[in-house]
């Protein structure tokens, strides 16, 4: 029997590899219609976690569904989840404008990435508290539902170590690791990572999506609201996660 030449056998891997990759991405599907996810942490209270709005100018679609998702669900308490705004935010003026549409008696915030990349992290930070935002950087805070924790971002993605119980706020899921006792970690960053096919093509973190259950503690990693640049949204659905 002849033997397939090298010529042949690349061909046909190039081919395979082809077909393989088609139909993955024909499992594809773009869905900008926002997603509640509803966390049950026993608190008997209703916080809104909203990571990642990338806040650019007023008006923007997927930040206004997200305020008109959120004037429904009604909230005691809301939490920013870091990249409020990146480096295409050009209307810093509507900054204010935006999150005094935040209704909520409690609000909190931590920072991302975005903010400090972009040089707007004062700018941020000082909106923030004039609308009555407590901003955590490492911090801990004494809320209407438990003591809470908030991390700010860290260039190199190492956090300092925590131990209690209660609720941690971070936008880097990597944070989770420096966490210890039976806590509830909420994260973002992620945007839900390229997933195709089951298969996660692309991510920023080592926990992409969903519920991860470590030790002793368990992570809840959101798509977030928005994105940098393009609202493109490959199998991942922009989401609001309520804690209840």
């Amino acid at each position: 029997m002849k033997r397939p030449s090298r010529r042949k056998l690349i061909l046909a891997s190039i081919l395979g590899s082809v077909s393989f990759a088609g139909s993955l991405f024909s499992t594809a599907s773009i869905n900008y219609e926002l997603e509640v996810t509803r966390l049950d942490a026993g608190l008997g209270r209703r916080i809104a976690f909203m990571p990642d709005i990338h806040y650019h100018a007023l008006g923007e679609e997927h930040v206004e569904r997200a305020l008109k998702a959120l004037e429904g669900l009604d909230p005691e308490a809301v939490v920013i989840g870091g990249d409020l705004v990146d480096e295409e935010t050009r209307d810093i003026n509507g900054l204010d404008n935006l999150l005094k549409e935040i209704d909520s008696s409690e609000r909190i915030a931590v920072l991302g990435n975005h903010e400090y990349w972009s040089g707007l992290v004062e700018v941020a930070v000082n909106a923030l508290r004039r609308q009555g935002f407590d901003v955590l950087m490492d911090e801990f805070l004494n809320t209407s539902f438990g003591r809470v924790f908030g991390y700010d971002w860290r260039e190199e993605r190492v956090y300092p170590e925590i131990s209690f119980d209660g609720l941690v706020f971070t936008h880097d899921p990597n944070a989770a690791d420096s966490v210890r006792g039976r806590t509830l970690v909420i994260a973002g960053h992620t945007h839900g990572g390229l997933v195709i096919g089951g298969l996660t093509v692309l991510t920023n973190s080592k926990y992409n999506r969903g519920h991860y259950a470590l030790k002793g503690s368990r992570l809840y990693v959101s798509r977030g609201l928005g994105q940098m640049l393009h609202q493109v949204r490959i199998n991942s659905r922009p989401e609001l996660v309520i804690i209840e």
